[in-house]
């Protein structure tokens, strides 16, 4: 299956920028194709409209057009979304044919908090339905990351490796059901 991972933080060594290197490892051993968009690759200039998207958007375009499912992992930014993701978003938003109508998405934060993102991912469910996106009912959220990702990303603790496999499993699922 193809996949694109997008997000992780525009900060280097963040902990979704780990979550989105480990995840791209754990489908990559599942045998699917991913492809990753995250840090510099999303600062794009703010959306307005009239302007041309990009070549980096029009590829990134194309990738979520090919693509089974998409995988974002967030970080959360006062409960919310990310600025340098949602423009993102709204970019693609505007591009034909929308890349998000139909498409899979599984949601996943890290936080050193004792939620994992999962506040944030709550606004990403609005925004993507908004659009036609099926997120998978289940997210993926670490709380206290600082705690249980190791530098490469990977779970420390039973419980949240599990928990991640199961929810890869499920995501992987829906998308194979519909795409």
């Amino acid at each position: 299956m193809r996949l694109v991972l997008m997000g992780g933080s525009l900060r280097a060594g963040s902990f979704n920028g780990r979550l989105l290197g480990h995840l791209a490892s754990e489908l990559a051993l599942r045998g699917h194709e991913t492809t990753g968009y995250s840090g510099a690759q999303l600062r794009f200039p703010l959306f307005e409209d009239g302007l041309a998207p990009s070549a980096e958007l029009v590829a990134l375009h194309a990738a979520l057009g090919a693509a089974q499912g998409l995988v974002i992992v967030s970080p959360e930014y006062n409960a919310g979304i990310p600025g340098h993701l949602k423009n993102a978003v709204d970019w693609l938003s505007t591009m034909r044919p929308s890349p998000w109508s139909g498409l899979p998405v599984l949601l996943c934060a890290a936080s050193p908090g004792a939620f994992g993102g999962a506040r944030g991912l709550g606004a990403w469910r609005v925004t993507l339905a908004n659009m036609g996106a099926i997120v998978a009912p289940e997210g993926l959220t670490v709380p206290h990351a600082d705690q249980q990702l190791d530098e490469k990303g990977a779970p420390t603790e039973a419980r949240t490796a599990a928990n991640l496999g199961r929810n890869l499993d499920a995501f992987l699922a829906l998308a194979a059901r519909l795409r």
